[in-house]
């Protein structure tokens, strides 16, 4: 410990000197034979000590304290908490002995390690969960949260316990290569394969149009039930549609069947798709699944117009025509004759160009919404011309690679959990260089990342006004996503929906209702139930002062009351999360005279992953342990892992020394010290007469 002052140190002779003159010429001619002689001597050096501290506490002395910390190692326990781990033979076991040996294996680790416990399954959480309840499995959420958060702190070791099956995310193998320190794994679950028949998936479209037959790619898996037959049915509304009776070939038989429906009557639609179960087969929650698929009867049209071929008008007509929602044309700029306002879309890939074609009043005065793509044959100088509600000051023609960032607060529509993970993870794009500006009413729904600098620069920007809505993408290469979106996750639906919310925000006219409510037809089962609301007053201003009120009914007719939340300007409500089914909603509210209603519907379609695949991946396990330092163990070797730990030498605490500064001049103790021994000096001095 050591005292610091903002002055010399010799500056405490000078306060010493105060305090014994001070002392001095206050009782020396003090008359001493009244007065004893130690008395005298205490009251001198009580003032001389009051006034001395006093003068060094406006040195603004610090007192620096130096104390030696030593910090364990952190020992990260990750636990799968997923329906698939008891869904094995020893489902028992996980539920009554295993929690109490892990537990007992941490309580033991806490001697050398500060032991933090993860439980993950389709979200990540603080501590231990042994309910096995979660629907789904995302275990490279989990590793990019651990290598943000324990980012340089002194982690000795991860141990993840899992059955090594995931149904969401990335693969773990690749996503835990970010951690930089020791990974074990506790391999759970069943590898042995049983007697089951397995719907796995069915591929479909959520929109079609009524009148028109569309296709269902039912896939079907068949474990040890070669030579039998798997009955197919299709129910709708509790009426059988369609069945069939499929063979299966060999011992692990996956199939595909296509079926053609008829789409006859506008709304949401709910089928049923069944596999009755054989004889002895392991479980039957993986036999059926439910889809829901909305009819419409209209077809938003949509026009892509180019100057120069380039990759992304083919990802983008792609993934608009994956939907049955759009009706896809493309031209050339100098063919295209049509009438714009034919269409609801048009799409213009890098016009103005620099090759000349700037001339789009026939376009920009027609009703058609706009959507603009800015990229290296982009005429920036006629782009900004065009009051777009966004400016690029550019002063050569290169450009960024950038990374897109979800802005996650986008209110226009919503974008789901998979959707932003994957922009996330999906290759750089390519964007002009320079300084962006949008004026005010826009909304941001991707910003770009430039190296490691996150911006507020807009890669995807709408501009609703009065007229039309516009969106301008300020990148190339979005081809690059659809790719990658297949390399990720085998299909690309992830892609396909982005562009197709894109597409279908712009498509649709501004509803000019003075009470407006935005919702989404379709959400799965895991996810939270929320709309959004605007209410306008006679003059077509926001206004949000009356109550909202919201009833959504279910199929058995129950009734589910709320009252909407309000934002700065609107409102907005999130009711949780719902069972399986169709719902209708009344949204009402009394605006002065006025009585404003809107109904609607959506359905919450089931998530059923954990049962579709229940075989233990311990090969995956297994790797990982070996391509991070590890071991991968069971269960019921728990007490092997421990010693493990134990003779790790590269599994050390860490200690550091920190500095403290205490400033005594507000110190509590300084002043009762001061306090006293005026008190004690002042009672000696009325006690002997002294003035």
């Amino acid at each position: 410990m050591r005292i610091l002052t903002e002055y010399p140190v010799w500056f405490i002779l000078f306060c010493l000197i105060l305090g014994g003159i001070y002392a001095f010429l206050l009782y020396y001619r003090t008359g001493k034979n009244e007065i004893p002689g130690r008395v005298m001597a205490v009251m001198t050096a009580f003032r001389f000590l009051s006034v001395f501290i006093i003068s060094f506490l406006l040195l603004s002395p610090l007192v620096r304290k130096t104390s030696e910390n030593v910090e364990k190692p952190i020992l990260l326990f990750a636990q799968d908490n997923s329906l698939s781990i008891v869904m094995g033979k020893d489902s028992s076991f996980y539920r009554s002995q295993y929690p109490e040996a892990v537990k007992s294996f941490l309580k033991n680790a806490g001697d050398k390690f500060n032991v933090i416990n993860w439980s993950f399954s389709e979200k990540n959480r603080d501590g231990l969960d042994f309910s096995f309840s979660g629907k789904q499995t995302d275990i490279s959420s989990l590793a990019d949260e651990f290598a943000s958060r324990y980012l340089n702190r002194n982690v000795g070791a991860l141990i993840i316990a899992t059955d090594g099956i995931f149904n969401k995310g990335t693969n773990p193998y690749y996503s835990l290569t970010k951690a930089k320190f020791p990974v074990y794994t506790i391999a759970l679950g069943d590898t042995t394969v049983y007697r089951d028949l397995i719907l796995r998936n069915v591929l479909y479209n959520p929109t079609v149009q009524v009148g028109e037959p569309f296709p269902l790619e039912i896939q079907i898996a068949a474990m040890r039930c070669a030579g039998e037959q798997a009955d197919l049915e299709i129910k709708k509304g509790g009426q059988s549609i369609f069945s069939k009776k499929i063979p299966i070939r060999g011992k692990e038989d996956l199939q595909k069947v296509n079926v053609m429906l008829d789409a006859k009557e506008k709304g949401i639609q709910h089928y049923t798709i069944s596999l009755k179960p054989l004889q002895g087969e392991f479980t039957d929650k993986n036999n059926s699944r439910d889809i829901f698929i909305e009819v419409t009867d209209q077809k938003q049209k949509v026009a892509i117009l180019y100057d120069v071929p380039h990759p992304d008008i083919a990802a983008i007509r792609q993934a608009l025509e994956a939907s049955s929602r759009f009706d896809v044309d493309e031209f050339r700029m100098t063919e295209f004759t049509a009438d714009p306002g034919k269409y609801d879309l048009i799409i213009l890939c890098q016009i103005p160009s620099v090759s000349g074609y700037n001339n789009l009043s026939r376009i920009t005065g027609s009703s058609a919404s706009l959507l603009y793509i800015v990229g290296s044959t982009t005429s920036i100088p006629a782009f900004n011309a065009l009051g777009t509600g966004l400016t690029i000051q550019t002063s050569s023609s290169g450009l960024n690679e950038i990374q897109a960032i979800p802005n996650e607060n986008f209110s226009f529509f919503n974008l789901e959990r998979n959707i932003i993970e994957g922009i996330r993870s999906f290759p750089p794009m390519n964007s002009p260089a320079g300084l962006y500006q949008s004026s005010g009413g826009g909304e941001i729904l991707l910003s770009q990342k430039i190296g490691n600098v996150s911006t507020h620069f807009p890669l995807i920007l709408f501009m609703p006004s009065a007229s039309r809505k516009t969106g301008v993408i300020t990148g190339e290469n979005i081809w690059k996503w659809r790719l990658a979106d297949y390399q990720q996750n085998g299909d690309h639906l992830v892609f396909d929906e982005l562009i197709g919310k894109i597409a279908q925000y712009l498509c649709i006219r501004e509803e000019k209702s003075f009470f407006i409510v935005k919702w989404e037809n379709q959400i799965p089962e895991d996810n939270s139930v929320e709309f959004h609301s605007e209410l306008y007053n006679e003059s077509y201003e926001l206004i949000n002062q009356p109550d909202v009120n919201l009833v959504i009914t279910d199929e058995k007719n129950k009734n589910y009351h709320y009252v909407f939340g309000r934002t700065e300007k609107a409102y907005y409500i999130n009711t949780g999360s719902f069972a399986v089914g169709t719902y209708k909603f009344t949204a009402s509210v009394k605006a002065g005279r006025n009585l404003y209603t809107k109904k609607g519907e959506f359905i919450v379609s089931p998530l059923n992953l954990e049962a579709m695949n229940t075989v233990a991946d311990h090969n995956l396990l297994f790797r990982i342990a070996a391509s991070h330092n590890g071991e991968m163990i069971y269960p019921r070797d728990l007490e092997k892992l421990s010693r493990i730990l134990d003779k790790r030498e590269d599994i050390k605490p860490v200690s550091y020394r920190q500095q403290q500064f205490t400033d005594l001049t507000g110190n509590l103790w300084a002043f009762l010290i001061i306090l006293a021994l005026l008190s004690v000096e002042w009672f000696l001095r009325k006690r002997y007469g002294i003035t």
